[in-house]
This record gives C-alpha cells, structure tokens and sequence, in this order.
C-alpha cells in the first residue's frame, strides 16, 4: 500500500476491537451498567493524562477556535458533541449487555449491518448520494433483518439498537469535525460520565470490590478504547474513508468466528441464511471501494517488479 504505516494502523485498530468480546465476557458476573460506568471513568481519567501531557497545543488552538465562533455556532458544535456523547454511552451499554447476556453472534451483526444502516440514515437527514448497488445492499440488509428477526425478534432488537446508535452518532459526527477528535471524544466521555454519574445507584449496585475487576476494566479502557483509537485516528491521516469503511469489517467477522469457536455458539437455517444475504449485501454495498483497492494493490505490485 502506498502508506503501509497508516494502513497497518487501521488494521491493528479494527483487529483489536475484534477480540474486544474476551476481556467483556471475563467480566459477565458483573452488570453492563457497572462495566460502562467505569469504563468511561477511566477512559476519562486516561484521557486526561494523555489530553494535558501532549495535546496541550491543540487544546489552546480548539478552545481559542471555540471561543471565536458565533453564539449560534457554538450551541450548534455544543449539542453535536454532547449528543453524540450520549449515542455514544448508549451504543456502549447496548453492546456491552448484548455481548455479556444476549450472545456475541448478535453483537457482530450489529457492526455488519451498521455501515449500511449508516449510509441509508445519511441518505435521510444529510442528502448523502447512494450508488444503484449501494440501494440494493440497503434492501439486502433490510431482508437479512427481517430474516433474522423471524427467528429471534430480542436478538434483532438488540442488534438494530446498537447498530442504530452508532449509526446515528457517526452521522452527527461528520457535522462536527472542525476540532481534534480526541479532543472531542474526551468532553463527550467526561458529559456521559456526569449524566451516568446522577443513575450511579440504578447502574451499580455495589462498587466493585475484586481487584481482577479493575484489571480487566484498565485494560479494556487503555488497550479497547484509547489505544484502538489512537490507531484509528492515525489510519485516518493518510487511509482514505473508503479503505477504512472495508477495513472496519475485521472487527465483526473476528467476532463471528470467536462467536462460533471460542463461545460456542450456534445459529439455525434462518439466521444462516440471513448471514449469507447481508454478506452479499456488503460485497455489493463496497463493490466500488473493493475495485478501487485492487487497483491500488495492481499499481502497487507493478511499481514494485519495476
């Protein structure tokens, strides 16, 4: 690829957020209210550090922005980021509860389905052009749910709410990229963390007294949440949308398989054939972007033998 560096990045992010249902099950005697809450305390706190011990420019550069705009335009940029720290929190717990108590079968077709759930909604609020093929994807992946459901309305349930969330909160994003996005992801996880801090007693019924809880918890913060991140945002300096948009499939096929070998789960004929369709749906929702890509790779190897 023409930056190896930045393209292995996006890898490594999608590849790490693929393995993200292990430590998540570690943590399955504990509620999903009590593993998000303080998965966003420390994703704050280690955000923080490394927000005031190396960003510190870039904060002085976004507040003084921030401080320059209109008052209408501030509001604007205010409710973005809030909101989508909420979609965020959402998304966060869904999952989490879908993963840990509902299966991990129906926590990866969340993420297959989301790109394409995201690109018809952009269609809807943001007047986004969809290709012909794109269309018939978006009618694929509606039939692969309603395939899906037939054989398990809860699971479908669990599945178009996370999937909606994310869907919803990249949207509200593209709206709000004039400022560093860790930036902006840490005032969005420190407002999820003051909203969940007021329903502290519905979301933990006891603060947590296992060390292996902790552990577990740190590792999910720095080695899930910031490090993947990191990754991303560095992919996303020199990889394109498009090669980014396939390279976010690793996460869920990585989770299918540890679905069907590591957990041992199971699906029946209608769920299969559900699968099968909203894989073909995804080859033809990227068709374009996979030609791009080969092109690229065919460049790439002649450059090379010459």
């Amino acid at each position: 690829m023409e930056n190896p560096k930045h393209y292995l990045a996006g890898v490594g992010a999608f590849v790490i957020w693929g393995f993200f249902s292990v430590p998540l099950r570690a943590l399955k005697a504990f509620s999903a209210g009590e593993i998000l809450y303080f998965r966003i305390l420390f994703s704050v706190l280690f955000l923080s550090i490394i927000l005031f011990s190396f960003r510190k420019a870039s904060l002085k550069k976004d507040w003084a922005y921030f401080r320059s705009m209109s008052g209408s335009k501030k509001w604007k940029v205010l409710g973005l980021t809030l909101a989508g720290g909420l979609l965020l929190t959402i998304n966060w717990l869904v999952f989490i509860y879908t993963v840990n108590y509902v299966n991990v079968k129906t926590a990866s077709f969340s993420y297959l389905i989301c790109p394409v759930m995201t690109a018809a909604l952009g269609y809807v609020i943001i007047k986004e052009k969809l290709e012909p093929l794109q269309w018939i994807a978006v009618g694929l992946c509606a039939l692969s749910c309603a395939l899906i459901g037939m054989s398990s309305f809860q699971e479908l349930g669990y599945s178009v709410v996370t999937a909606l969330s994310f869907a919803l909160y990249l949207i509200s994003q593209r709206k709000n990229q004039e400022f560093d996005r860790l930036f902006v992801l840490g005032v969005q996880m420190l407002f999820a963390l003051l909203v969940l801090s007021f329903g502290i007693n519905h979301l933990v019924g006891h603060v947590p007294a296992s060390g292996l809880f902790y552990e577990i918890i740190i590792l999910i913060a720095i080695g899930f949440t910031i490090i993947p991140l990191f990754l991303n945002l560095f992919a996303l300096q020199q990889v394109n949308s498009a090669t980014i948009g396939i390279l976010m499939y690793i996460n869920p096929m990585l989770n299918f398989v540890l679905a069907f070998t590591l957990f041992d789960e199971q699906v029946d004929l209608t769920q299969l054939l559900g699968y099968v369709i909203i894989f073909i749906g995804l080859f033809l929702f990227n068709y374009q972007n996979i030609r791009k890509l080969q092109g690229k790779w065919v460049g790439v190897k002649r450059t090379t033998s010459h």
